[in-house]
């Protein structure tokens, strides 16, 4: 169940907090507030993954990628040098692959 309280500056701050995710907004009027807070926990019950507070469903590994480096870049922790070859040669060679198609076989070398 999501929370809703007014901040100091007279605006609603919405939190979440459902299976291990924790997504937050603030917003101007209670009634947005409540409404994101709803389409929130659907969405995270449906399985979506937040990025920035956007909740996007992913379709292949390059999708993966991109919201991986997105997050990073979020919370200050750039990739360094090894760690964006190994995510630039995953994407180039198993990019296109859809999720549910990955398996470990796949992944060995």
């Amino acid at each position: 169940m999501g929370t809703i309280f007014k901040t100091r500056e007279g605006q609603w701050r919405a939190q979440v907090r459902r299976k291990g995710k924790y997504a937050s907004q603030t917003f101007r009027l209670k009634t947005l507030a409540d409404r994101w807070v709803v389409e929130t926990e659907r969405s995270i019950d449906l399985g979506g993954i937040f990025v920035g507070g956007i909740i996007q469903n992913p379709h292949t590994l390059a999708d993966l990628i991109d919201l991986h480096i997105a997050d990073m870049h979020e919370v200050g922790h750039p990739l360094r040098r090894s760690k964006h070859a190994v995510l630039a040669a995953l994407k180039r060679d198993l990019g296109s692959l859809p999720i549910r198609e990955l398996n470990r076989g796949l992944l060995t070398i």
